[in-house]
């Protein structure tokens, strides 16, 4: 079976990462295999969301249709998709730390039939296309922090100026 797991460290807080994993849509802005990802449906991300991933390989581009099957908020984030030849199945864990969250992404890919006898070779390209993927996941979740830093900043300055004005005007 090709497997692959990371945990990265994120400046990002737990709900700003779960909230942009759980839309695994984004994968296609961290993830250079994903030539194309949609959400499919327009109800709320949760347990039964569905997204269709596009993956570019050397051979023919392959459409998943992935399941959210386990969502709990700001924790876990459980996905699985199944074709004739394989299933995979991706579990993402959130942390929060004092600086931010921690990330463990875990990928997992079990063949079906005759193409079990590729498994070595799918788990050593997966290994290569895992660290590129997880290079460009700790990107853009920093970059996710950072994008939010200033909404956080006006929120917690616009809080503390509601405040002090309620503090005078209780004290005049």
């Amino acid at each position: 079976m090709a497997h692959f797991t990371t945990t990265l460290e994120t400046k990002a807080r737990a709900v700003d990462a779960f909230s942009y994993l759980a839309d695994f849509a984004n994968a296609r802005h961290w993830d250079p295999t994903v030539t194309h990802a949609r959400r499919i449906g327009r109800r709320p991300i949760g347990e039964g969301s569905r997204f269709e991933i596009e993956l570019g390989t050397r051979l023919r581009p392959i459409r998943l249709s992935y399941t959210l099957t386990r969502y709990e908020p700001y924790r876990l984030i459980m996905l699985e998709a199944e074709t004739s030849f394989f299933r995979s199945l991706d579990t993402i864990e959130i942390e929060e730390q004092s600086s931010g969250a921690r990330v463990h992404y875990d990928a997992d890919l079990r063949p079906y039939g005759a193409v079990v006898l590729f498994d070595l070779p799918m788990h050593l390209a997966f290994q290569l296309s895992g660290r590129r993927s997880a290079r460009g996941l700790a990107r853009a979740l920093d970059g996710l922090a950072t994008r939010n830093a200033p909404k956080r900043a006006r929120r917690k300055r616009a809080a503390s100026a509601k405040s002090s004005r309620h503090t005078r005007s209780a004290a005049g």
